[in-house]
């Protein structure tokens, strides 16, 4: 932690001298090139100045053509000025220089600076000078006569070496004063960041002793400011923390009775038996919120004498009760109560909590169970009755030939229709297991319709019912189980065949839609009563048991057909009208 303040301070020195240093830079770049403009002005304003005097002084010799005296002048103005000074004719004749004989300097009308002045302007240029063979700054201006008449160009010409020299000077004075106000910027720094973070560092310190368990320890408090109010709020958070801590240890027992079985209705009661805590599964059973329940009664939410008894029981003797009872409000359902005294600090028990698990489905799953086996054992019992009735017949008379085949025909139809019985049994164990999806592929359904139209096509024919195929061109491939898809089209037709008197129609359809595929059968049948509707993919419900079992059914095709369908993430449905046909709706997603 001292390392992370550490580097907070590195980070808020890093920022200012960042900002200052930008500064410095940004402030130091302006400054020189304004002074270097500055400089090179005043230079130029001096330059002509001291052109101006020395035309008053040389003027005399101009005028009667003495450039003897005149270079002898020249010479002497240059060097007390440092400056090279030149006279120049109107044809670009040098008459005098400072610098170098004016006999042997080569003609210089067409310089620049000199062009400028016979054009009426003043003559500005930077250049090099191939005469002193380095780079100059030439000023230039006119020589007039009294009347204005222009008679020649005076010229005064710096190296810039000199020039290179001042601004050299600026810089080291810029450079100077930003180290000075660098060093002063950190200083400063130091002393500002050690005032934020050192307030920091204790408070750090304090919040480990009292993760420690030193609750006693505060903080001093120094300042008025952002960490000031930090301080105080934190002396304030300790003070709150030393109150919880003892609530807390009062009720953590009955919190962690509670917890443990969050996962069922929760209700809890004080020693009055009045609720004091009714959880969101206590909610959802009895559609009441737990602020409309608190300080109330469990008989009053409830209405069940039984659960109040057990709870009063529970307090009296102290100890766990567990007992099974039916609740009518608000619905009808079965509950396994458990109930367990809360134990206090100072008193053995303050309260019991009661757990209650809705059992309801697996009695329900149980009664299914029982059902399942009494109806299996019905139809087992049945063809088996009739097998032997029929096989004792035969054993114990000599029937004419024409009645044993008769009695030989009842017992193959009976024994296929047993066969049929367990293999649909069996397919439905398999399905229930999921042993049969273990492999998925892309599915043509169109195929599958088409093949279970030609498969079943004579036994249609049989009955003069019309069986046909509404289909697209093509549709989408379904990821799916081959087998169970061909298992379900063959279900659904068979059925609607076996229930469609003759000369019927019954027809097959598949489209996609909204990225399902969707499956249709339907027949001109004798229909579904609606009463049915909702239990006919029970396990062996028949709408009609002894039409049925004529027509060779097990009462599993439908139950099978929803297996199939459910395994694969899919919706049946059922549209029907009594005397008039039904129709089956296969929804399944084209998406896995």
């Amino acid at each position: 932690m001292l390392q992370r303040l550490q580097s907070v301070k590195t980070k808020i020195i890093a920022l200012y001298l960042v900002m200052l240093v930008t500064t410095l830079i940004f402030t130091g770049y302006f400054l020189q090139r304004s002074l270097e403009n500055y400089f090179s002005s005043w230079l130029e304003r001096k330059l002509i100045k001291e052109m101006n005097l020395i035309l008053t002084v040389v003027d005399p010799f101009l005028y009667n053509r003495d450039y003897t005296r005149l270079n002898s002048s020249i010479i002497t103005y240059g060097e007390e000025l440092e400056t090279r000074i030149t006279i120049i004719d109107l044809k670009g004749k040098v008459l005098a220089d400072s610098r170098k004989d004016p006999s042997v300097m080569e003609n210089h009308l067409y310089r620049p600076e000199v062009q400028e002045v016979l054009k009426g302007k003043l003559g500005k240029e930077i250049r090099y000078s191939s005469t002193l063979d380095m780079n100059m700054k030439y000023i230039a201006l006119p020589i007039k006569r009294e009347d204005g008449e222009v008679i020649g160009v005076i010229r005064a010409s710096l190296t810039l070496n000199k020039l290179k020299e001042l601004y050299h000077g600026i810089w080291t004075v810029l450079l100077k004063s930003s180290f000075f106000a660098i060093v002063v910027a950190v200083l400063l720094s130091l002393k500002l960041t050690n005032q934020i973070t050192d307030p920091i560092r204790e408070i750090t310190s304090a919040a480990q002793k009292i993760a420690n368990g030193y609750l006693d320890h505060k903080l001093v408090i120094r300042t008025k400011d952002e960490i000031g109010q930090l301080a105080l709020m934190f002396n304030y958070m300790v003070d709150r923390v030393k109150d919880k801590m003892q609530e807390i240890s009062g009720e953590k027992n009955k919190v962690e009775a509670i917890v443990t079985s969050i996962g069922d209705a929760v209700i809890a009661v004080n020693k009055e038996r009045r609720i004091i805590l009714f959880n969101l599964a206590a909610e959802r059973i009895f559609g009441i919120k737990e602020d409309l329940v608190l300080d109330k009664s469990v008989i009053q939410i409830t209405k069940n004498y039984k659960l109040d008894e057990l709870v009063e029981l529970s307090l009296e003797k102290n100890e766990i009760v567990t007992e099974e009872l039916e609740m009518l409000v608000p619905e009808q359902r079965v509950f396994r109560v458990q109930i367990a005294p809360i134990e206090g600090i100072k008193e053995s028990t303050v309260g019991v909590v009661a757990v209650l698990r809705d059992i309801t489905d697996i009695r329900r799953l149980e009664e299914m169970r029982k059902e399942f086996v009494g109806n299996v054992s019905h139809e087992l019992k049945t063809p088996l009755t009739s097998i032997k009735g029929y096989v004792e017949t035969l054993l114990d008379s000599e029937p004419d030939k024409q009645v044993t085949r008769s009695f030989l025909s009842i017992i193959r139809e009976e024994a296929n229709r047993l066969q049929r019985l367990i293999e649909d049994l069996l397919s439905l164990s398999r399905l229930e297991s999921k042993f049969e999806y273990s492999s998925k592929e892309q599915v043509d359904m169109i195929k599958v319709i088409n093949d279970t139209i030609f498969l079943l096509g004579e036994k249609a024919r049989r009955k003069s019912i019309i069986l046909e195929a509404d289909l697209p061109v093509s549709l989408p491939l379904l990821k799916a189980n081959r087998d169970q898809m061909s298992r379900l089209m063959i279900n659904l037709v068979d059925n609607a065949i076996k229930y469609t008197p003759d000369a019927g129609r019954v027809k097959a359809r598949a489209y996609n839609e909204d990225e399902k595929l969707i499956l249709e059968v339907e027949d001109t049948g004798l229909g579904i009563p609606e009463k049915d509707l909702p239990r006919i993919f029970e396990r062996f419900y028949r709408v009609d048991k002894a039409r049925s079992r004529k027509l060779g059914g097990t009462g599993l095709g439908l139950s099978i057909i929803k297996h199939i369908i459910e395994e694969h993430q899919g919706e049946i449905s059922v549209e029907s009208k009594l005397g008039e046909g039904s129709k089956f709706i296969v929804e399944l997603p084209l998406k896995d």
